[in-house]
Formats: structure tokens, sequence, C-alpha cells
């Protein structure tokens, strides 16, 4: 089984919610292949199905970040330079229509990146992410359609975190986010951060081939 891998490099927000838009309709109407779409975003907060737009708590307007509300899991997160953002788009179907299993395996992914970094990252029960003691280091929202996953994870590889700190970021007043650099004392070097992440997806998620480059942007 394959695994087309984009690199999309720095993305607008709305452009890389449309890709995805058009890469779930091809699949569902037929498109065989699976897709790993990786990227950073510009400055944006996004809302979840569940968020309350008062968790903004004004900072939109106040840092003039742009906001979307869209459908993944979650409240409201930042998305920004510095932020590793993964998508992927596949069927459920060829390892089970179980979204609680695929949301485990992407937070599996994330623990082998921090392990690939010596870095002691672990679950927390009822909240899809990874923690770092008790700080949050990467956040994890998706969404399905007829069985066809979009949307992902948001791991802060050098994120500027003051962003998170102006909301309430994924339903709890009370969380701290994190970076890799923050946790390490340095920063990592961004695409190696990217090519672990391809090799443990692709392991987590049993893919024998991959297509495409982490390296070159699409």
């Amino acid at each position: 089984m394959a695994l087309v891998v984009r690199n999309l490099g720095r993305c607008e927000y709305g452009a890389a919610l449309r890709l995805q838009e058009e890469i779930v309709a091809r699949k569902i109407d037929g498109d065989s292949d699976d897709y790993l779409l990786l990227l950073e975003h510009e400055p944006v907060y996004t809302l979840g199905r569940g968020a309350n737009a008062t968790d903004l708590l004004g900072a939109d307007e106040r840092l003039r970040v742009p906001v979307f509300r869209v459908g993944r899991g979650g409240g409201v997160t930042f998305h920004g330079p510095g932020q590793l953002v993964a998508y992927p788009i596949v069927r459920l179907s060829h390892g089970g229509r179980d979204v609680h299993r695929y949301v485990q395996n992407l937070e599996s992914c994330l623990i082998g990146v921090c392990d690939d970094f010596a870095i002691a990252a672990h679950r927390r029960e009822g909240h899809p992410g990874i923690w770092v003691g008790d700080a949050k280091l990467a956040s994890i929202g998706v969404g399905i359609r007829r069985w066809t996953t979009f949307h992902g994870i948001a791991l802060n590889v050098a994120t500027d975190l003051s962003f998170f700190e102006q909301i309430v970021p994924c339903r709890m007043p009370e969380v701290r986010m994190t970076s890799m650099a923050v946790v390490l004392g340095t920063t990592p070097e961004y695409g190696v951060v990217q090519a672990s992440l391809v090799r443990n997806f692709q392991s987590v998620f049993g893919y024998d081939q991959l297509e495409g480059s982490v390296g070159v942007t699409w």
C-alpha cells in the first residue's frame, strides 16, 4: 500500500483547506491513493465543531489574525510558522472503521517523533494530542467524511507560543502549550522533524512504499 507525501511548504490556511476538500472528494469518487500533506500555516486561529467563539478572547481582532471555523473535532487552536502540520487523507476502511483507533495511531506517530529527539511524551486520557509533563506539545483534530479522513495534527516545533496565551486552547482554560524548542532548549531542524514524522506515520499505518518527497514543495 502506497502513501503519497506532499510538502506544501508555507501555506495560507484557506488554500490548504480547499486542497483537502478537493482530495477528499477525489477519494470518495474512487481515488485509491492515500495522502499525507505536510505544511506550515501563516498565523491563523481555527475553531473545531465543538469550539465556542468566546474562547478566542478577542485575540483574532486584537492581533489581526484570521479565523476559520472548520469540520474537525476540538476547540480553538492556533497554527503558525514553526509548527509542523500534517493532514492525512486516507480511507479508514484500509485499517478498520475505528475513529478512536485512528486518533490513537496519530498519537503513536507523534510519540515516535518525540522518541527520535529524546523527548519523553505521553497521552492524556480524554484529551487527544501529546503532552510533555503537564504541557501540551501537539494537538489532534480530525474530520471524517464517508470514512475518509481530513484535518489532522499540529506539532509545535518552534512555534511562537504567545499566540496560544491569548486564547483558551482546546477548551482547556488551564492548559499550557509547549514546543520542541522549549523542551530541548534548542531548535531542531524542521526538515528532520518532517522526515521523522513521515517515517513514523509509514511505520504505524503500515505503508510499504512512499511516493513524493519531504524536501520538495508541491
